[in-house]
């Protein structure tokens, strides 16, 4: 029995000793399962190289080792490759920033920043349009300096919706007049103006796509100005020439020259001086105003649309109990904008816009043409009056992933003040690029060009134009 016992254990040391290193050990004991460290470990490196059937212990410190971070434009291309992707329905807000430059021959060379945001106010609803914010600023080398921010919040399945924005712009700009001859005859009075503006507005359906709703606006406008001269100037001239003494050269030589010909008149020379003192009306003007207005939206988006219809019919009051700086007035305005898909990544845009005033407004509450929207490539305010009417056709075109470019031509007029002639219409072309860094949400490049200026005068005898920076779509 003895022998018998002896040689069992015998064979089973054999065999236990024959057995590879990777086969002891396998007892589901203890003492044989790994450590918690080790088992992290090997899910990492399982994790880090899932092709990987063995890695050696010796090339764990390649593992260990840190990452090289991507360089500054790497970062701001993976930045920007990623910023279009519609993330609102796992963040509170999206947000993105781009810088741009601009130009602009009344404000001259900028540096504009585009901050935007998109978001849900609830984010288990995907019938609801996400609802954006943006704050634009620029800062310009003839120390023109805008800042403005702009929000719509669309909630309860796009039945309701609150809008608004504000701006403050500080503006060496200048002051053409009121009416459209005015402003064809290009004289302009440097006038430094500070501007704030606020506009909320809320809205709700009533049937289907069809809201109506109250608003409500301040503005205050601060002017700085001072007479040029011009008329003292004019007639210095007159009498050094009397008694014999040459027209000076450089520019007062020219404009002397001109207003000997009949081609240039002193007495315009300060328009706003002139308003100030003709209307009584005061350079520091505060308004307030109420209103109501109905409007049928069916857009897919409100910043970028692709395709539907919005029309808005608005009617302001500006009572005077309400700090009115002027006696009371009322404002109307319409705006009319249609969305035509037309073959892959083109979309036809229209826009008609009119404003209308009764009564008295302040000197800045006139309707004006020109700016960022409308009528692009003009002087804002350069024509200005009662009544306002413009319209544009814009063609819009992906070209390659995010990139896209356009194309417009609109028209316009003002009056009131003058009547209104079919051959006071004013055009208004130009051409834009866009990139979408967020998602729906371009940013536009745009120049705009206009009409020529009053070729009597020498700082007025180019094509009107501007340069363009900012966020969305002109409308």
């Amino acid at each position: 029995m003895k022998k018998t016992i002896a040689l069992l254990l015998s064979a089973v040391l054999l065999l236990t000793a024959a057995r590879p290193a990777s086969a002891q050990n396998t007892e589901p004991s203890k003492e044989n399962f790994p450590s918690t460290e080790t088992t992290l470990l090997q899910i990492g490196q399982a994790e880090a190289h899932p092709n990987a059937k063995h890695i050696r212990p010796a090339d764990t410190s390649a593992l260990a080792a840190p990452v090289k971070r991507p360089g500054l434009i790497r970062r701001i291309i993976d930045y920007y490759s990623r910023s279009n992707v519609d993330r609102t329905f796992e963040k509170k807000i999206d947000w993105s920033i781009a810088p741009g430059p601009n130009y602009s021959s009344d404000v001259g060379f900028g540096i504009g920043f585009l901050l935007a945001g998109l978001y849900r106010l609830d984010r288990t609803d995907s019938i609801t349009a996400p609802s954006n914010i943006s704050i634009y600023g620029n800062f310009t080398t003839k120390k023109f300096v805008l800042l403005r921010f702009s929000g719509d919040n669309i909630y309860n399945k796009n039945k309701q919706r609150l809008s608004y924005s504000g701006a403050f712009v500080y503006f060496p700009g200048a002051f053409y007049g009121v009416g459209y001859q005015a402003g064809k005859e290009g004289y302009a009075q440097d006038l430094t103006t500070t501007m704030g503006a606020f506009r909320i507005s809320y809205c709700t359906s009533l049937v289907g796509r069809f809201y109506v709703g109250v608003s409500g606006s301040i503005d205050y406008s601060g002017a700085k100005y001072k007479s040029s001269g011009m008329v003292e100037y004019m007639q210095r001239i007159d009498a050094d020439v009397a008694a014999g003494k040459p027209v000076p050269g450089g520019k007062m030589g020219e404009l002397y020259n001109l207003k000997q010909e009949g081609r240039y008149d002193p007495e315009k020379q300060d328009p706003f001086s002139n308003f100030i003192a003709t209307t009584g009306d005061k350079p520091n003007a505060f308004n307030t105003s109420l209103g109501i207005f109905a409007q049928y939206d069916t857009r897919d988006v409100t910043f970028n649309a692709s395709k539907g219809i919005f029309i808005k019919a608005e009617a302001k009051w500006y009572p005077e109990w309400l700090g009115n700086t002027r006696r009371t007035f009322g404002r109307f305005t319409l705006t009319l904008d249609y969305y035509l898909k037309l073959w892959k990544g083109a979309v036809l845009a229209y826009d008609l816009y009119a404003d209308a005033t009764a009564g008295t407004p302040s000197w800045h509450m006139y309707a004006k043409m020109g700016g960022m929207e409308r009528m692009r490539g003009y002087y804002e305010g350069r024509y200005r009056d009662k009544r306002l009417i413009e319209t544009q056709f814009e063609l819009r075109q992906k070209i390659y992933r995010r990139h896209g470019i356009v194309g417009w031509i609109g028209g316009g007029q003002v009056w009131g003040t003058d009547r209104f002639r079919w051959g006071n219409t004013l055009c208004s072309f130009g051409c834009g690029y866009r990139f979408e860094f967020k998602n729906r949400m371009n940013i536009r490049l745009d120049y705009g060009w206009g009409n020529f200026g009053n070729q009597n005068l020498p700082w007025d005898r180019k094509r009107s134009s501007a340069f363009l920076f900012t966020a969305s779509e002109a409308f």
